[in-house]
């Protein structure tokens, strides 16, 4: 089946959860060889890993936004890791946010948007569960009239997003493993250490004042709204503050701060309606130029 862009994507990853030096890995080979060089059998010594670990490494590229659907490298790609090379061994936990958000914007891995943003947008309490997730997606692929997916890719596909964001219990072979999974450090998932009455462990997202610096707050505004003169505060909480996962509270704050410290933003409440106005002709020499403050 071809998938469109609209289309739900619960597979690809082989269920390897992402390694951080994949991707730095990746970006080089398909610099150096081309994207088309990721599907030959010379790609499997050259990354050091395995068939099916190699096809997992296309799919994080995609996921993350590193290449784009005809196998470029993305501009996020070349700020980050290659011509700007701001951040190639992703040091710095900012370059970690951008990543959040770019797998959640880019929808190429459903599952994280879904959960971010879909699911909880009509909810108070933000935990969840796998019977919960799955029984969501259902529902979201007969919404799309998408062909519906087999338990055991959705059970596959929860159980990477997890692995995303969550240490495994601690042992001398998972310690240096979680060193390795680029995301588990923004804190954004927890196990509540309560199960279901199926017996599946309870999860709950961290939302709350997550320490992001402005500039990347910038950024993600720059990027999603790059044809908007004014957005509302709405729409910034619905996507990128679920994509982030903070609070609308801290949400504000961070707008706030964000007009205070540049002129190009301008944050306004009036009679109650919230927006934050954008005044820059080239949104995009702006967002580098964020970036650029940032690493620099």
């Amino acid at each position: 089946m071809t998938l469109s862009n609209s289309d739900l994507r619960f597979s690809g990853h082989d269920t390897f959860h992402c390694k951080e030096q994949w991707l730095l890995k990746g970006v080089q080979l398909v610099e150096n060889k081309g994207f088309a060089f990721l599907r030959t059998e010379d790609a499997i010594s050259s990354l050091g890993v395995g068939k099916n670990m190699v096809r997992s490494i296309q799919h994080w590229l995609r996921a993350f936004e590193l290449v784009d659907e005809k196998g470029c490298l993305t501009d996020f790609s070349k700020l980050l890791l290659t011509n700007k090379e701001f951040d190639p061994y992703l040091e710095n936990d900012a370059s970690l946010w951008l990543l959040q958000y770019h797998i959640c914007e880019n929808h190429y891995a459903s599952i994280y948007k879904l959960i971010y943003c879909d699911y909880f947008s009509d909810k108070a309490l933000y935990e969840f569960s796998e019977y919960q997730i799955s029984k969501f997606v259902n529902s979201k692929l007969r919404l799309n009239e998408q062909k519906e997916i087999a338990q055991k890719t959705l059970e596959a596909d929860f159980k990477v997003f997890i692995r995303t964001y969550l240490s495994q219990t601690k042992n001398y072979k998972t310690v240096e493993d979680d060193f390795n999974v680029p995301l588990v450090s923004l804190n954004l998932v927890e196990d509540t250490g309560r199960e279901n009455d199926k017996g599946q462990n309870v999860y709950r997202l961290n939302k709350g004042n997550h320490n992001i610096p402005l500039e990347i707050i910038a950024y993600c505004l720059l990027d999603k709204f790059s044809e908007e003169v004014s957005v509302s505060f709405d729409l910034i909480s619905r996507t990128i503050g679920s994509y982030l996962c903070v609070s609308n509270d801290w949400l504000d704050y961070l707008l706030n701060q964000l007009a205070t410290e540049f002129k190009e933003f301008v944050y306004k409440n009036d009679a109650g309606v919230r927006q934050i106005q954008i005044k820059s002709r080239n949104k995009n020499n702006l967002k580098i130029k964020m970036l650029e403050k940032y690493y620099d």
